[in-house]
């Protein structure tokens, strides 16, 4: 890797309320971003494996929600 390239990183949080007294935040990192990274890039990246990291990271956290909830804490 070239070190002198410019990189970039973004870093995105929102906070949603639920309306049922909860509120979760959606947070989402893309790092290594360079002058010459192309959107159709980027796209590819959000589309493809960033999505399917979010699906199965959402899963398992309400999974562990689920269980926190049983147990009262």
């Amino acid at each position: 890797m070239d070190e002198s390239r410019v990189t970039a990183t973004i870093s995105l949080s929102r906070k949603v309320n639920l309306g049922n007294y909860e509120s979760a935040d959606a947070f989402m990192s893309v790092g290594g971003i360079t002058d010459e990274t192309t959107h159709d890039e980027v796209v590819a990246l959000l589309d493809g494996p960033v999505k399917d990291t979010f699906e199965i990271l959402k899963l398992r956290l309400g999974e562990r929600v689920a269980k926190l909830r049983e147990k009262g804490a």
